[in-house]
């Protein structure tokens, strides 16, 4: 006997699978949607977090604003904004449909901690330096581990370096590009310790005698952590 072809079976198959493939469809540009607007309310809390503490700063000089305090504030908002932006990293990475969207986003993530850089710079010329700044520029190498390196001296120093860090291969910000070439940077990753420029692989002890030696030029206490690594 000839088998028979079920027509009315394929059809109904065919359906099922245009719908399943449309669900995907629908619930992918979903989660997308809620991630753009995720990321737009995080840009927006560091925006304001930034005007406060211009505000701030524009009182310094007139003694409401108390140094100590604005440091404080600093470190904390710089941390929050790096925790933050993983995740606006995240979404950008993982985009589809809205591209463009998340690359504004990105954009404005990195020019909202270049304006954090700047401020604390600022605050530096007003108010004693108490604290290292350290610029870390990445690729997207998956095998480098100098993040993890510098996390570990975040952790190990805590408030007394502050950490900015940037995609050196995201070209849509032209102010990435400036920063790079202002540094003369040309392979990566990159660090850049209070002006001193460290181009590839950066072992732990080199930034920390690098850090170390930072706070020994500004006469002040110098971390108890800078005696793990002794100079030789």
């Amino acid at each position: 006997m000839e088998r028979r072809i079920s027509v009315k079976k394929y059809v109904i198959a065919l359906f099922l699978t245009l719908v399943i493939f449309a669900g995907g469809i629908v619930f992918g540009a979903m989660l997308e949607n809620a991630r753009l607007n995720d990321s737009t309310q995080i840009n927006l809390q560091e925006k304001v977090n930034l005007l406060s503490l211009q505000l701030q700063q524009k009182y310094i000089d007139s003694g409401i604003a108390d140094c100590a305090a604005l440091n404080q504030i600093l470190e904390s908002n710089i941390n929050e904004l790096e925790k933050k932006g993983r995740v606006i990293i995240d979404y950008e990475q993982k985009s589809v449909l809205n591209g463009e969207e998340f690359d504004l986003q990105l954009r404005d993530y990195f020019l909202t901690e270049i304006q954090f850089l700047l401020i604390s710079q600022d605050i530096d010329k007003k108010c004693p330096q108490n604290s290292i700044k350290v610029i870390y520029f990445y690729d997207e190498n998956q095998f480098d581990t100098q993040g993890r390196i510098l996390d570990y001296l975040k952790k190990l120093f805590g408030p007394k370096v502050l950490i900015f860090s940037f995609d050196s291969g995201f070209l849509e910000e032209p102010m990435i590009t400036i920063l790079l070439t202002s540094y003369n940077i040309s392979h990566y990753p990159a660090v850049v310790v209070e002006e001193k420029v460290f181009q590839g692989h950066t072992p732990v002890k080199t930034l920390m005698e690098q850090i170390c030696s930072g706070f020994e030029r500004l006469e002040g206490e110098i971390p108890q952590e800078c005696g793990i690594f002794k100079p030789e």
